[in-house]
């Protein structure tokens, strides 16, 4: 599982050369909640020592193009990541 801290990094090239969406100026991602299923077909793996339910509800931020930024355990890890890398986070239902 990512901590927030590892869902993004500012010096990776996936967000060096992030455009994305702007509105008024500001870069979006959305957050979107997730099932374990569909975080590991986006390439989530877990280490085997980390137990989860199936049912587990997690968090993916994704850019305005539609790539995952990361995958987490709770929204308010997803908003601030994306705060904190200068994107204007919105929620997907």
């Amino acid at each position: 599982m990512r901590r927030e801290e590892d869902i993004l990094d500012e010096d990776s090239p996936e967000i060096e050369g992030l455009e994305g969406a702007v509105f008024e100026g500001a870069r979006l991602a959305y957050i979107k909640a997730i099932g374990l299923d569909e975080a590991r077909s986006m390439g989530l793996v877990i280490p085997s020592e980390i137990k989860l339910p199936e049912n587990v509800k997690l968090y993916a931020l994704h850019a305005a193009d539609g790539r995952t930024l990361g995958i987490t355990d709770n929204w308010a890890s997803a908003y601030g990541a994306a705060v904190q890398n200068n994107f204007v986070p919105l929620s997907v239902h």
